[in-house]
């Protein structure tokens, strides 16, 4: 099994978290930290209107746009059963799936608190165990357990990680998530309808629940407050004594150093190369994902029939990198260059199931069809890379700019980079909508003042910049005193 290296940091108010395998990016967050909404934030919402015909609610919870509620997700006792809600009705509710696009985010009224080892469900009497936990005699032994720890009227759930933990952790856990419930309950009880009254756990410790010890090699993190709460962490992480713990001590952005950032700015473009002339091309639509495969440059030094193969075999491992790391669900179609022999294209369905099973998000694939079509789908959980880090463009239209966020991001690690080479300022050039926007954000200075207290940092509005352009350069203070040029340092 590859080893994993995890990266966590703070930038310009953002939570970023970053996987590696092998060296190769396979998972990317940002969450913002300034209250939006995040999986597993729970809110005091107030009911909208009732849809009988969708068997759905649409719920105020002060975010902007209405959150989809839909029958199944009722309150135990009441599943199915949508026109038992009416408009002004007040819930409790907790996000399952985060805004996109033009979506409001999906919620649930059966709130749940995810611990490493278990999952607590208030308000109903029920025991269940992960799936991935296949030995029986283990599995009668952890429900036997959990059913003696629980109260009258709760639920659990065990994860697969429970078995690496002694019963004295899990009893700890359970006791922990019961005293969030409590004040999440009196949180509710006082708050006006729309208003966040719990929020999930930080980012590491959101990060960390899903991994087993042993599958990581080492943790890296820019930010001296994570790094004292993963030390803590790893104290009751099974396999956390064997994880090397780094504080990363370099002046420039610690994604950009170690190459990261590289990966995460071409996991927004929509072509990906193979690493032997051939790429994969991924496009968006409402309906669909489409992903094309093409041979590229690659001519391989056997037969035409076998390099074809070998290529498609690449393509179905980096697209089962490709849609974990992006984050994207729904379903695909994917377009392999065609074979003739029917071994191959087995072998190419079967190549992606495998890749796919490593996500641990459910997936279905289908065989390849007579045209060289594989449909899959992916449940997403989370928001979309994308969603973060890209927004139509303001020229055409038709196609995609980076966000404000990310051009916030770019500017901040070039900025650091160019300072880092000795020089005492540095100018970002950019449009002059983003320089606009990227100077207003009091993130970006305190940031580079941390690492650099007596620099000067120049942020240029030029026209001639174009959609995904950021270029930072040394420059000096008299050069620069002009009325389009923004000093924020």
């Amino acid at each position: 099994m590859a080893k994993k290296i995890i990266y966590f940091d703070k930038l310009c108010g953002f939570s970023v978290t970053a996987v590696t395998e092998d060296g190769k990016l396979t998972e990317c967050r940002f969450n913002a930290e300034d209250g939006s909404p995040a999986v597993g934030n729970i809110y005091k919402g107030v009911v909208v209107n009732v849809l009988d015909g969708m068997q759905a609610a649409f719920v105020d919870c002060g975010l902007g746009r209405n959150c989809y509620l839909s029958a199944e997700d009722l309150p135990y006792g009441a599943e199915g059963n949508i026109s038992a809600l009416k408009a002004g009705d007040e819930l409790m509710v907790q996000i399952i799936k985060t805004p996109s696009g033009k979506k409001g985010a999906k919620v649930t009224a059966r709130v749940s608190f995810v611990g490493k080892t278990l999952i607590y469900l208030p308000g109903t009497d029920f025991v269940g165990v992960s799936h991935r936990i296949e030995d029986d005699e283990l599995r009668d032994s952890l429900i036997f357990a959990a059913k003696k720890a629980k109260r009258k009227g709760e639920g659990l759930v065990i994860r697969n990680s429970a078995p690496f933990s002694c019963y004295k952790h899990i009893d700890e856990e359970l006791n922990f998530l019961r005293a969030v419930y409590r004040k999440a309950a009196a949180e509710y009880r006082h708050a006006r309808p729309g208003t966040l009254i719990c929020t999930d756990f930080t980012m590491p410790v959101r990060v960390m629940r899903e991994y087993e010890g042993r599958d990581v090699e080492k943790i890296v993190t820019g930010s001296r407050a994570q790094y004292a709460e993963i030390r803590e962490l790893l104290k009751i992480l099974p396999g956390g004594a064997e994880i090397n713990l780094e504080l990363y001590g370099g002046k420039r952005d610690m994604l950009d150093d170690t190459g990261v950032g590289d990966q995460i700015a071409e996991a927004c473009s929509p072509r990906v190369d193979l690493g032997n002339g051939a790429y994969l091309i991924i496009e968006r639509t409402e309906a669909l994902t489409s992903i094309d495969v093409n041979t590229g440059g690659f001519t391989g030094d056997d037969s035409l029939e076998y390099t074809v193969y070998q290529t498609n075999l690449t393509a179905a491992r980096e697209i089962a990198r490709q849609v974990k790391l992006r984050n994207i669900g729904g379903l695909f179609v994917v377009d392999f260059i065609d074979m003739k022999q029917p071994e191959h294209r087995r072998a190419i369905a079967e190549e992606l199931d495998k890749a796919l099973s490593k996500d641990g998000a459910p997936y279905r694939v289908l065989p390849m069809s007579d045209f060289g079509l594989i449909e899959f789908t992916r449940k997403r959980s989370g928001a979309e890379l994308t969603a973060f880090a890209l927004k139509p463009c303001p020229v055409c239209g038709a196609g995609t700019d980076f966000s404000d966020e990310f051009y916030l991001l770019l500017a901040y690690s070039g900025a650091l980079k160019t300072l880092d080479g000795g020089t005492e300022a540095a100018c970002v050039y950019l449009r002059p909508d983003i320089a606009a926007a990227v100077a207003e954000r009091t993130e970006f200075a305190a940031g580079i003042r941390e690492k650099f207290p007596d620099a000067s940092v120049y942020i240029i509005p030029d026209p001639a910049r174009r959609a995904g352009e950021c270029v930072c350069k040394p420059g000096h203070a008299d050069h620069l005193l002009h009325s389009k040029t923004i000093r924020v340092l």
